[in-house]
């Protein structure tokens, strides 16, 4: 049997490729079922892939075969890690995720010409005013939602519109990162697509307040421990605008607490449980001893949570957004690509490409 022949590729690029895809040596060589030294060998340009090796690295990198005969790769943005757990490695899946959002962004900006529309407001305004001052921007008033997954798609059609900013969600496939904002000309917000909506929509609120002071980062926003600076910030952000406390104040006023009169809350401002006990705490209407005992039933119940059948028409939706999807659709039907392109550009199967575009 003839075996592969080997490829000359840049040992330089070889290596940039995979410390921008976030894996050591050793957990290539285990991917390619190729020993460490020769992963090291091909680094120090002793020794050199075979095709076949070549594209099983293309698959891992989640990049096109013809990345690794560039002369040069493009550049990820390095993002600012405010995970509480800074010291845990990030998995090779975020890193594929920020280089999605990367190329959405300049792909999406090339084809449509947009730029995103983040407001500018006046530094020194608190979390609290900051969200009162971005709903009035917004024009929306807080419906009541049938459920979480219906707030998240009303909020998701908002920003997308009035901000221009692209919201995806992608597998992290990590329990450390809720989701992450890249600012550029066309600003991304990327979501942990195994989330519950509920957790997703609290994360989204989370770096569109990002956004608003002019940052970014990889989040792991946990609002039950106490962080200093910029994510205690987007966190007091995204709570007051989706439960504000003004509102909320005079909904609850006179009325007794059950588990089913929290649920009911939580669930007409399409957040957590969670998130509306640690409200209630905060604006002095629950005890610490209420809310940890919420909490001990909350953990319990969570870890009997059944896994539920993925829908994948929806997910590969949510892993392109409405505003790809749209300007990847006028795009093609301009004539500026054809639809093989419009396929590639959307990374999702030709069936699901006819079925969005249209």
């Amino acid at each position: 049997m003839r075996r592969s022949a080997k490829v000359k590729v840049s040992p330089s690029l070889l290596k940039k490729l995979r410390e921008s895809s976030g894996y050591t040596m050793e957990e290539l060589a285990k991917k390619l079922r190729v020993s460490i030294k020769k992963v090291k060998d091909v680094e120090e340009g002793r020794d050199y892939f075979t095709l076949s090796q070549l594209k099983s690295l293309a698959n891992i990198y989640k990049i096109p075969l013809v990345a690794f005969f560039l002369e040069e790769i493009p550049e990820i943005p390095l993002l600012p890690d405010y995970r509480i757990n800074r010291e845990k490695k990030l998995n090779p899946e975020v890193f594929i995720a920020i280089r999605r959002a990367k190329y959405l962004s300049e792909v999406i900006k090339e084809l449509s010409g947009k730029s995103s529309r983040i407001p500018k407001f006046p530094k020194d305004l608190s979390p609290e005013a900051l969200a009162k001052k971005f709903r009035e921007y917004l024009g929306v008033r807080i419906p009541e939602f049938d459920s979480p997954l219906e707030a998240l798609d009303f909020y998701k059609d908002v920003l997308e519109k009035k901000l221009e900013i692209l919201i995806i969600e992608y597998p992290l496939k990590s329990d450390d990162v809720r989701a992450f904002s890249l600012r550029s000309d066309l600003s991304v917000i990327v979501l942990n697509e195994s989330d519950e909506p509920q957790v997703k929509l609290f994360s989204l609120f989370h770096e569109v307040g990002h956004l608003l002071i002019r940052s970014e980062g990889i989040c792991s926003i946990d609002i039950e421990v106490k962080q200093s600076g910029i994510e205690e910030f987007c966190n007091k952000f995204a709570a007051e605008f989706l439960a504000p406390s003004e509102i909320l104040k005079k909904e609850i006023k006179g009325k007794k607490f059950s588990d089913k009169r929290i649920s009911k809350l939580a669930r007409r401002y399409g957040v957590s449980t969670q998130v509306m006990m640690i409200r209630l705490l905060n604006l002095g209407y629950i005890t610490k001893e209420q809310y940890l005992k919420f909490k001990e039933k909350f953990d319990k119940e969570k870890l009997k949570e059944k896994k539920r059948i993925k829908d994948w028409e929806r997910t590969f939706f949510n892993r392109v957004g409405r505003l790809a999807i749209s300007e990847v659709s006028k795009a093609y039907r301009r004539g500026d690509i054809s639809f093989f392109e419009a396929v590639r550009i959307l990374d999702i199967k030709p069936k699901y490409a006819e079925k969005f575009m249209g």
